[in-house]
């Protein structure tokens, strides 16, 4: 009886992980102003979306579609279609942060051939080690070889002023030179500058470091 339980709870799980990758509640934005709220999900860097859970599902990219929130969260989160660079076309970025300058993370490779867009609720099974790892081996315990282990999913981040046509990677390559690209576009903060060269500010601290100086060196 107990081992049914167990069983039971896991696939509880499992299916609750599983159904973070279908539609969740979302609005999405177009280029010609309006708004709409439905139910929308993420995939291969264009927008599954759909009114009402009964409605046919359509697909949206970057020709007709400028951002989609998703407001099933504690928090809201944004996906903006950005141009990364001159050759490859707008991709989805999640939005950090806005204003002079922005901060974009962008899931998957930097090599627009093997790009993977996720959907928010993907990365939760992997965000927490311990659970991730429990739950992998009371599954594969149960039913051996049926439980895929969460895929990591690199991360890469982007700052882009509102006057620059293209954002600059931060960590993109082999090796990340993120601290010495970020002192290069920040050149005209000293504090920032300062603090990134005596180590006072890590790669987990590029929001604040993005808001220190929308709000603090811009107004110098």
């Amino acid at each position: 009886m107990k081992q049914i339980y167990q069983r039971t709870i896991i696939i509880l799980l499992f299916i609750t992980f599983q159904s973070y990758s279908q539609t969740q509640e979302a609005i999405i934005f177009f280029k010609d102003g309006d708004s709409i709220e439905g139910l929308a999900a993420l995939k291969f860097n264009k927008i599954k979306f759909k009114i009402s859970p009964d409605d046919k599902t359509d697909t949206w990219d970057y020709e007709y579609v400028k951002k989609i929130t998703f407001i099933g969260f504690e928090m809201r989160r944004t996906f903006e279609y950005v141009t990364l660079n001159s050759l490859d076309k707008p991709k989805l970025v999640e939005t950090i942060t806005k204003g002079e300058v922005s901060l974009y993370k962008k899931l998957g490779s930097d090599y627009s051939l093997f790009d993977l867009i996720s959907n928010p609720y993907d990365e939760l099974p992997s965000n927490n080690p311990n659970i991730n790892s429990q739950l992998n081996s009371q599954f594969n315990s149960q039913f051996p070889g049926q439980y895929p282990q969460a895929r990591e999913v690199p991360e890469f981040y982007y700052l882009k002023k509102e006057k620059d046509k293209y954002p600059t990677c931060l960590n993109c390559g082999v090796i990340s030179t993120w601290r010495k690209n970020t002192s290069k576009f920040f050149a005209d903060c000293d504090f920032i500058v300062k603090n990134l060269k005596g180590d006072k500010w890590v790669f987990e601290d590029l929001r604040e470091i993005v808001e220190f100086y929308n709000d603090i060196c811009l107004g110098e």
